[in-house]
């Protein structure tokens, strides 16, 4: 019986073996027959993220990397890859091809990319409900240095759209726990978050209901002159909105509103650009 169990598990290995010679043989040829040049299977390597068969661009992609290490298209297939991960919904490698690109070819062409990339795996995380906001930070740093380092790349119209997305996320955070604060009674908590949103967010759909509290707790506060001059920036910019109607009630010692409605100019209110909120999301592929 030990015998016959002996004779079995031998034929089992060297029929793995076997297999495994077979299967590295046949993965060597895949490079040793290759007769496509470089730009050649960086063009199959697209048919086939285009039909989404993910596998086979890689091993096309590797074969360039591979058998011409010199060439531009070996630098492109790093990015290809690293988006191909993306797809995959693989995050750390994405992030990990993106910055060995970065590294080693800093003054390629496509460096955007390789960037753009990198801040497009955070900002994905940004859609799941359990998503932190460090990802919704990091997302936001990302673009921002992309916009600033490379003011006329090509994806400048994709990262602002994203970047506003990004900001009304942040400020609807923020404003959420800041009325959190305000029914615990806790206004100076409250007036952190409300003051950050009024700094770093006010070009977000919620700034005119940030400005609406951050007068009304001033003026709980007793400091009159400060929730004027902040609800005359509210006045300025949201004139018909109920946030200036709430506020007016508040301030109802403010008549010559009545009689002039431009008062608010005399505590140099400040014009607010509200960035419309938009769905797009797609990312957008190397060519």
């Amino acid at each position: 019986m030990l015998k016959l169990i002996l004779i079995i598990v031998s034929f089992f290995i060297i029929s793995c073996s076997y297999n495994d010679s077979i299967d590295y043989q046949s993965e060597q040829n895949l490079y040793k027959n290759n007769k496509l040049s470089d730009q050649e299977l960086f063009r199959i390597a697209n048919k086939y993220i285009e039909n989404d068969m993910f596998e086979r661009a890689l091993i096309e992609l590797d074969k360039i990397e591979v058998l011409y290490p010199s060439s531009k298209y070996a630098n492109k297939s790093i990015l290809l890859r690293a988006y191909i991960n993306f797809i995959k919904k693989d995050y750390e490698k994405t992030r990990a091809l993106s910055e060995n690109y970065k590294k080693y070819f800093p003054g390629s062409d496509d460096i955007v990319y390789a960037n753009y990339l990198e801040a497009m795996t955070y900002y994905v995380l940004i859609k799941k409900s359990d998503y932190s906001q460090r990802n919704t930070e990091q997302a936001l740093e990302k673009f921002t240095f992309i916009l600033n380092a490379y003011p006329d790349n090509e994806y400048k119209i994709d990262i602002i759209t994203k970047m506003q997305i990004i900001n009304n996320n942040l400020a609807k955070s923020k404003l959420k726990t800041a009325k959190f604060y305000i029914e615990k009674n806790n206004y100076n908590g409250a007036l952190l978050y409300l003051l950050d949103i009024y700094e770093n967010h006010n070009s977000s759909v919620y700034i005119a209901e940030t400005i609406f509290y951050i007068s009304k707790i001033y003026y709980n506060f007793e400091e009159i002159e400060t929730s004027k001059r902040y609800a005359s920036v509210l006045a300025y910019n949201f004139p018909d909105s109920k946030w200036y109607e709430k506020i007016y009630n508040i301030l109802n010692n403010i008549e010559e509103v009545d009689n002039d409605k431009k008062w608010f100019e005399k505590y140099n209110p400040l014009k607010i650009l509200i960035e419309k909120e938009s769905t797009q999301s797609d990312i957008q592929v190397l060519k």
